[in-house]
């Protein structure tokens, strides 16, 4: 396989993560949307976390589908229902609101998820040796979409309304992620065992997803992802109307909002790097203390503290993104990674709207009094969690390591 069909394949896959990373840009649509259609707030007020569940529930399925064929036709399939989400929408009136959860969440959230699925599972493949830094890579360009495409998603609103802005969007990310889907390719096991690296052409146990699901390492990070992501639920939707009532000016409340989509796609980056030096669990764990401390600052945290506050649970939510992934393909092999990292995906799907209602509930006149204590108590307890589980992975996963025993006896430091 030549040095071309490489390029040509890793770039394509980072250019869909980018042109995916959309999926986190609902808050420049919430309120022009609102405005528009004459909606409530509380109409669309999970609409946020309805795109992630299905992005997550689509990345299941669309990993089960990329498990038998390939991930080019996961992901141009991920273009076309993204880009079908998006026009539907931009159809839509004003008398019957929740069309908008099928439309944006159900059929965008589906594409994004197909599309998200197949891109990473290829650039996992190109570098076996480097995972954590090739995932940190994919997820970072998933994560700069919200700093740079947001002005222009905001332009496209300005000067084509709402409807027109859908329909932009819907004629051009998602037909880039369907012509770049034509040239996303897996590496050969030609190329694979040209590597400098053994392991990159070691004969691996490949779990199949029943197999995974009765392991103590699938349980590790499905838990995991359930419960580290509370923080982020949370605060995202209200860093500046909370910013607000902490003692922010409006102009320093919204350079906040802009300087998390900077500290979510460097977390990612990093975070990736520094897996593949000390682990990955191990990463996640320190992203999950800081994430502790900072639910914890974030209970009377104003000003300036604020914003570090909040820019360090960013990083404690976006740093892991790239290493979660690569836990599971480490674990379980690659041929099923597709559906069993999409199983265990699944539970940051559920997550989303989980403690988005929760905070919710308990912090109900937090919007005008700035107190979230119950919320940010509930997102610190919930951080215990994964500190606990991340370190059952790894004794786990010493036990069960996923190399064929004959390739052990050719090259003992396999098994290191």
């Amino acid at each position: 396989m030549n040095t071309k069909t490489k390029a040509l394949s890793i770039g394509a896959c980072l250019v869909t993560m980018f042109c995916i990373g959309i999926v986190y840009l609902w808050s420049v649509f919430q309120q022009p949307v609102i405005d528009h259609y004459g909606w409530s707030s509380s109409a669309v007020t999970m609409v946020s976390s309805a795109i992630i569940f299905f992005y997550v529930l689509g990345t299941l399925i669309g990993g089960n589908i990329l498990d038998r064929t390939s991930p080019s036709f996961v992901t141009v399939i991920g273009g076309v229902l993204l880009s079908i989400g998006l026009y539907l929408t931009s159809l839509l009136g004003p008398d019957i609101p929740w069309l908008i959860y099928i439309t944006y969440g159900l059929c965008a959230g589906f594409g994004v998820g197909f599309a998200y699925g197949g891109a990473l599972n290829c650039i996992q493949k190109w570098f076996p040796h480097k995972r954590g830094f090739a995932t940190g890579i994919s997820v970072c360009a998933f994560g700069l979409a919200t700093v740079v495409l947001g002005p222009l998603i905001e332009l496209f609103i300005a000067k084509l309304g709402v409807p027109g802005a859908f329909r932009a969007m819907a004629f051009s990310f998602p037909l880039i992620v369907i012509v770049m889907g034509l040239f996303i390719k897996n590496p050969t096991q030609e190329y694979l065992c040209s590597l400098d690296n053994p392991a990159a052409c070691v004969v691996q146990r490949q779990y199949k997803p029943s197999e995974a699901l009765r392991s103590l390492e699938f349980w590790s990070l499905a838990l995991s992802l359930l419960f580290l992501p509370a923080a982020y639920m949370m605060i995202i939707p209200r860093i500046k109307t909370l910013g607000l009532l902490r003692g922010l000016t409006d102009n320093m409340a919204t350079i906040a909002v802009s300087l998390t989509g900077v500290a979510s796609a460097a977390s990612r980056l990093i975070a990736g790097y520094v897996s593949d030096r000390i682990g990955g669990a191990k990463t996640i764990w320190i992203l999950t203390a800081i994430n502790l401390v900072s639910s914890v600052l974030l209970i009377f945290a104003d000003g300036g503290l604020y914003i570090v506050a909040v820019l360090l649970i960013v990083c404690g939510y976006s740093g892991p993104a790239g290493i979660f992934p690569t836990l599971s393909t480490n674990a379980f092999g690659t041929k099923h990674s597709g559906t069993n990292y999409g199983l265990a995906f699944m539970f940051l799907g559920i997550s989303s709207p989980l403690f988005t209602m929760i905070s919710n509930m308990v912090s109900a006149s937090g919007v005008v009094t700035g107190n979230y204590t119950a919320a940010f108590v509930i997102a610190a307890a919930g951080c215990v969690v994964p500190l606990v589980m991340l370190p059952l992975y790894d004794v786990a996963r010493k036990k069960h390591r996923p190399i064929d025993d004959a390739m052990v006896e050719k090259d003992p430091s396999l098994a290191q």
